[in-house]
């Protein structure tokens, strides 16, 4: 009976922390901009974001910020070729311990030629 009280109680602290763990997640945003400037030497570029979603997980707490225009990043291009006015789409998720960038898409611009 010991046993089976103990195994009970277990399982339930493992509920609680997993539970305790996804309740960890503070900001789950999906951001959308467009890439402003391009570093070949330093592997980076950076986006300005001009749209802004909450994520499944927590509200997002930048939509002021993006009404108002004033959501940059200096992103890794992590050896990508991504021109300058390229729209990306980046999932942005911040715990208490650490904040995560991830792409999610990336729509080049299409250049046309007036040559014929």
């Amino acid at each position: 009976m010991k046993a089976k009280k103990l195994l009970i109680g277990l399982c339930m602290l493992g509920g609680i922390y997993t539970s305790a763990a996804t309740a960890e997640v503070i900001q789950d945003c999906v951001l959308t901009g467009e890439v402003v400037s391009v570093s070949q030497v330093e592997d980076t570029m950076r986006v300005k974001f001009y749209d802004l979603e909450h994520g499944e997980l927590a509200n997002c707490t930048m939509k002021r910020r993006a009404k108002r225009g004033r959501i940059a990043a200096n992103m890794t291009t992590s050896g990508l070729e991504i021109p300058r006015g390229s729209k990306v789409t980046y999932a942005f998720q911040q715990t208490r311990s650490e904040s995560k960038w991830q792409l999610l898409e990336v729509q080049r611009p299409v250049l046309l030629s007036s040559k014929l």
